[in-house]
């Protein structure tokens, strides 16, 4: 007896980053509210198997749907990694906060909702965006002259602030308040930096 071949499977077995791509647009719109794996499969036209074989699970699929999402706004930043020149945090906080992109924060932060109730079944969303957040802001500010026994707190006082501000932005849409507020912390940063050596 001939085996039977789900064509939904075939169709994505050498092309994984298309299904990633399709998997994380059907998130962005639809959030993770109520997400469950068969739902998505028959979404994005493959079988459940198919995204298990692929993902694993589904707090796997949110961390790499995550992790895709994160190199975008990188890359749109401009964002060089290792980092080679200084940190330009009012074009980056313009870049981040574009209509287009805010979507993309409205889902970080729901993930982060679920990491916090449930550390250990999101521990590689946690590694992937929170320290590899942390680790590209401490290069960033480090690139600019931060001594290196205070970059890893400036490091975290500029991602906590800028989170805090994107959430604040998503429920209450005041953009000239919170981007005026953003503009006054990148002063506050730009008197710290003051405190420098002037040596790079």
């Amino acid at each position: 007896m001939e085996e039977r071949i789900d064509g939904r499977s075939v169709r994505y077995r050498h092309r994984r980053p298309e299904l990633l791509d399709a998997v994380t647009d059907y998130v962005l719109t639809h959030g993770l509210a109520g997400l469950a794996m068969r739902p998505l499969a028959a979404a994005v036209n493959v079988s459940h198997g198919t995204l298990l074989h692929h993902f694993g699970s589904k707090e796997n699929l949110v961390t790499e749907v995550i992790d895709l999402l994160r190199r975008r706004l990188a890359d749109a930043a401009g964002l060089a990694d290792p980092p080679t020149q200084p940190a330009d945090l009012a074009a980056w906080w313009r870049n981040s906060t574009a209509t287009e992109r805010l979507p993309v924060y409205r889902l970080l932060f729901e993930v982060f909702a679920q990491a916090a109730r449930e550390p250990e079944r999101y521990e590689r969303f946690l590694q992937q965006v929170v320290h590899d957040s942390l680790t590209l802001m401490q290069r960033l500010v480090t690139a600019d002259g931060c001594p290196a026994e205070q970059a890893p707190l400036v490091a975290s006082m500029i991602v906590a602030q800028a989170r805090g501000l994107q959430l604040d932005l998503l429920t209450t849409n005041d953009r000239e308040r919170v981007d005026s507020t953003f503009a006054l912390f990148i002063d506050v940063i730009d008197s710290l930096r003051r405190t420098w050596p002037t040596e790079r």
